[in-house]
């Protein structure tokens, strides 16, 4: 989380820089304007920030806990405190997207309006999900000549009619002539052409979410795949590119991930035992790209300072007999150098939140992809991270050309659009195993290995043989929603989503002990939101996160003990 709170400061200077600027009319009395110290901050100068500010709301650490990839908040003792700094930066950040939209209505540019409509109803969209209801029509009027300190809480339904309308908004404003150009666009470089695009996916995505919760749901969501016009493409994917190096203000701006696992002592969280193994035994193409090894030595359990290392239950999968009685099925041996590659995967089962030993230099860090590490293929030997390694350019998957596949899937299957669900199944295995294999040949391009292209084959078969003998629309799109969670590494909002509309994928392990409370269908309230607003007080007194959903989740996922 290093990386986030970084963010926050750059946003906060980034406020505070603006702030000081619009003070300055108050002092200056009616003499020439000064052009290198502007009244009001010109569209182009709030943009990047404004940018951030949707990008850097994405929980990739929490919802891959929920998710069951990784084992943050995967025991799920959450409470009113966890996230009052969640809600305080969304806030804060957010307040970027409204400045841009603001100084929109003093010039004619109506591309600039588009893309702050467009990065409001996304980032906007992601916290209704997050939370429920939120202060919506009157949040951000701190600022304002009216101040509001105490914003009322709009229903979580209703923001979001107001979301999808916001996107029509924007793509009705990039239909527009603009005689300004937009600059400083770190994400499409100022195609206007790909943010019609996004505005278009991001709306899907809406519309996709809330389906069960909406009347019109469903026949929404068919108009809007049938109407075209979003991503299809990887070249116009809605990405985050981190760089490999600090950035000129001394912040980091490599992947957060590849800062918690390779700048120290491994920080990193433990990573699900069930994404490792299954991957082994599936021989899933990515796993090297994933995953990197850090040990080949299998911990002794009859040794007291082993014995205290190795994870709760007789999960570690090197001594797993379950685990390695599979292996032997799928490879036909069992050496001791399988035993030596095996245990490089090293984390824990869901749910286990017995104490973290000193166990830094054995746990399993993020690889080339999303994090931008390094590549662990089995004829590399594991070795422990020492801090300093180059690398950290990943990426941050926003909405992908392979997420609207998969939004598609789900359509078809379960929504009555009209395609061939199957066909685009294949197409989204495929294309995510690219997506992998090629960010992994450029972060780390001495060691990374493309698979073969008859692997890659055997894999998609696979999954396309469990498709077709699913008996029904439902049971396919379970086999596909569990795919999904294999291409969902790094990006766990998507599945947490997934789990709370859909149910799916089921195939998910239950926690290893007995969780304190029941899977998130939400994040509390926090406690200092309801010191400070009047109107948040209900919010956090009442409304229990693994009791009450959101609008459109009918699912409400309980464990089964």
């Amino acid at each position: 989380m290093k990386h986030t709170y970084k963010i926050i400061k750059r946003l906060i200077w980034g406020i505070a820089l603006v702030t000081s600027v619009g003070s300055c009319s108050i002092t200056e009395l009616d003499i020439n304007n000064d052009p290198n110290n502007p009244v009001q901050a010109t569209p182009d100068l709030l943009l990047p920030n404004a940018e951030l500010a949707a990008i850097n709301n994405i929980d990739i650490y929490n919802t891959a806990g929920f998710a069951g990839q990784l084992n943050s908040a995967d025991d799920f003792n959450l409470n009113n405190s966890s996230y009052n700094g969640t809600w305080n930066f969304f806030y804060q950040s957010t307040q970027n997207i409204e400045g841009l939209i603001n100084a929109t209505k003093d010039v004619n540019s109506p591309h600039y309006l588009g893309i702050a409509q467009t990065l409001k109803a996304f980032a906007v969209g992601n916290f209704v999900d997050t939370f429920g209801d939120i202060p919506y029509t009157q949040a951000w009027l701190g600022n304002s000549a009216d101040p509001n300190f105490a914003p009322v809480f709009d229903k979580d339904s209703d923001v979001y009619e107001a979301l999808i309308k916001l996107c029509d908004a924007a793509i009705a404003n990039f239909a527009k002539s603009s005689p300004v150009t937009v600059k400083n666009d770190i994400i499409y470089s100022g195609s206007i052409t790909k943010w019609v695009k996004l505005a278009k996916s991001v709306k899907l995505r809406l519309l996709l979410n809330s389906r069960k919760g909406r009347a019109t749901g469903n026949s929404d969501l068919i108009a809007a795949f049938n109407a075209g016009g979003y991503i299809t493409s990887s070249a116009d994917d809605f990405t985050f590119k981190y760089g490999s190096q600090l950035n000129a203000d001394g912040s980091d701006g490599r992947h957060p991930w590849f800062q918690n696992a390779y700048l120290g002592d491994n920080g990193f969280s433990y990573i699900s035992h069930q994404l490792m193994s299954e991957m082994i035994l599936n021989k899933d193409p990515r796993l090297p790209f994933y995953f990197y090894r850090q040990t080949s030595t299998v911990l002794d359990p009859a040794n007291p300072t082993d014995r205290g290392t190795i994870p709760y239950g007789g999960t570690y999968l090197a001594l797993k007999t379950t685990f390695l009685n599979n292996y032997k099925k799928v490879y036909g041996t069992l050496t001791s150098a399988d035993l030596a590659y095996i245990a490089g995967f090293f984390g824990r089962d869901r749910g286990d939140n017995t104490g973290a030993p000193q166990d830094g230099a054995l746990r399993t860090a993020p690889g080339c992809y999303p994090a931008g590490g390094l590549y662990s293929g089995r004829e590399i030997a594991a070795k422990a991270l020492t801090g300093g390694t180059k690398g950290g350019n990943g990426i941050l998957p926003l909405i992908t050309s392979n997420d609207i596949k998969f939004y598609q899937i789900e359509a078809i299957l379960d929504a009555g659009l009209t395609g061939d669900a199957r066909s685009i199944f294949e197409a989204a295995i495929r294309e995510h195993i690219t997506r992998v294999v090629n960010l992994g040949l450029t972060v780390d391009p001495t060691n990374a290995k493309a698979p073969a292209s008859t692997d890659i084959t055997d894999y998609v078969n696979s999954w396309l043989a469990q498709y077709d003998a699913a008996p029904t629309n439902t049971a396919k799109l379970n086999i596909v929603m569990k795919q999904a969670w294999f291409c969902r590494w790094g990006q766990g909002t998507e599945t947490w989503n997934g789990l709370r509309r859909l149910g799916y994928p089921t195939a998910i392990q239950n926690p290893i002990l007995k969780p304190i409370r029941q899977f998130a269908l939400r994040k509390p309230y926090p406690s200092q939101e309801g010191n400070l607003n009047p109107n948040a007080v209900d919010k956090v007194t009442n409304v229990i996160f693994d009791r009450d959903p959101i609008f459109w989740d009918k699912v409400k996922l309980k464990w089964e003990f």
